[in-house]
C-alpha cells in the first residue's frame, strides 16, 4: 500500500467513528513522518524477458567455440598429417 492508500484508510476509519480526531491526527503525523515503502507498479516491473536475445547469444557463442575447435583440428591435420606427407612426396 502506498502513502495515499494509508491516508485514505485512516480517513475512512475517522469517518466511521473508529478513530477520534486526535487519534487520526496522531496516526497521520506518524504516517507522514515514516511513509511506507511503495512497491513498483506491476506495469513498470513486468519488463519482458529477453529470452530470444539470450538464445541467440548462446547460439553465436556455440558457433564461435565450434569454429575455434575446427581451426585447431584443421591446423593439427595440416601440420601433423598433410604437410609431412606432402614433403615426403617431393613437394617444392
Amino acid at each position: 500500500m502506498g502513502l495515499a492508500d494509508e491516508l485514505r484508510k485512516l480517513q475512512e476509519l475517522r469517518d466511521a467513528g473508529t478513530l477520534s480526531d486526535a487519534e487520526f491526527a496522531q496516526a497521520k503525523a506518524a504516517l507522514l513522518k515514516n511513509p511506507p515503502a511503495e512497491s513498483p507498479s506491476p506495469e513498470l516491473d513486468s519488463r519482458p524477458r529477453d529470452a530470444l536475445g539470450n538464445a541467440a547469444q548462446t547460439w553465436v557463442t556455440f558457433q564461435i567455440v565450434m569454429a575455434v575447435i575446427g581451426l585447431i583440428v584443421g591446423a593439427i591435420f595440416f601440420f601433423g598429417f598433410w604437410l609431412p606427407q606432402w614433403n615426403r612426396m617431393g613437394g617444392p
